[in-house]
């Protein structure tokens, strides 16, 4: 698989969330009980932090996204979503995905993902269920968490 180098090379911030977060997956989780989570701290560290513009064929709803297209070129304005977690940064929130769920047969013309998630927002540490309804275009998505609040997203897509 090729990857498209980026012209703003590495985000600082990039990093240090992922580090922020892989130490609360590693410090707050027993990881002798369920050798899994300890798979998923393991990716956190060892993850490239570099992200791919081309739509991945198992994981669709990962990319950047931002609520209008005229903020993409906006970083504080960017929902970074990757296979296995997410970086939201109008809200500061991230989260990192326990298990995804597909259901193709929700609504004619887009594919649900679901997510049981272990985010972080404002101090505070919940368990929430993200659901990606991706539309058949691939360019617009909305995300529900908790089946409660929606947020209408547009993929950015780099020149």
């Amino acid at each position: 698989m090729h990857s498209t180098p980026r012209k703003s090379g590495l985000r600082p911030w990039r990093l240090v969330t992922g580090l922020a977060l892989a130490s609360l997956v590693a410090g707050c989780q027993d990881n002798r009980s369920d050798p899994a989570r300890a798979d998923l701290a393991d990716t956190l560290m060892t993850d490239s932090l570099d992200f791919r513009d081309q739509v991945d064929p198992q994981a669709p709803y990962a990319g950047e996204w931002a609520r209008k297209s005229s903020e993409c070129d906006e970083e504080r304005k960017l929902w970074t979503i990757e296979p296995r977690r997410m970086a939201i940064v109008p809200s500061m929130r991230f989260c990192l995905f326990e298990k995804v769920y597909v259901n193709t047969a929700e609504q004619e013309g887009e594919t649900v993902w679901s997510a049981a998630s272990q985010c972080l927002a404002e101090g505070r540490e919940s368990q929430d269920l993200v659901f990606f309804r991706l539309k058949e275009n691939l360019k617009d998505m909305r995300v529900t968490f908790n089946d409660s609040r929606s947020v209408e997203l547009v993929r950015c897509v780099r020149s």
